[in-house]
């Protein structure tokens, strides 16, 4: 998604941006569908723009538990400074993107994939009650039973019920 210069200066508020998630570059996110939709506002400030909204998309994670794939509703803040200054330090200007003065468009795939490749979940579940997968004939157990018998004990940490 390419942001025109001039169109920042019109100090657009709550404009839609439609884009297919194969413009993005490959982060590993998988998509349950090609849609991802911006609502942007922009508005002129002291050292360039500031870009706030929303980013709105659905994507499929793998469960951990049980592998099965679940697509996730995502609505992702997002909130920028667009800056022509190269150098800004401290924690205020921590989602500073550079944009030079002499540039007439910016291109947001980079940050747009950042920002929802960051919203995964580190160990996504399908749901709280997940059962998981047998560990010994590998069945998953939200979908049927098996009738393993697991031993319980395992002598490898008696050990550690020593200290």
């Amino acid at each position: 998604m390419k942001l025109l210069r001039s169109e920042l200066k019109s100090e657009f508020n709550k404009k839609l941006f439609d884009m297919s998630a194969r413009e993005l570059p490959d982060r590993g996110t998988i998509f349950h569908d090609d849609q991802i939709t911006c609502e942007l506002s922009a508005k002129i400030v002291q050292f360039g723009f500031q870009l706030s909204g929303v980013i709105k998309t659905i994507t499929n994670y793998q469960c951990v538990r049980c592998l099965c794939y679940n697509s996730k509703e995502l609505a992702l803040p997002i909130k920028l400074w667009l800056s022509s200054k190269e150098i800004l330090t401290g924690d205020d200007y921590q989602d500073m993107v550079h944009f030079p003065k002499n540039i007439d468009h910016i291109n947001m795939n980079d940050t747009i994939s950042d920002i929802i490749y960051l919203a995964e979940p580190m160990n996504p579940n399908c749901n709280d009650n997940c059962k998981g997968l047998c560990p010994n004939c590998g069945i998953n157990l939200n979908q049927s039973s098996c009738d393993c018998k697991l031993d319980s004990h395992d002598s490898h940490w008696d050990i550690l019920k020593t200290f």
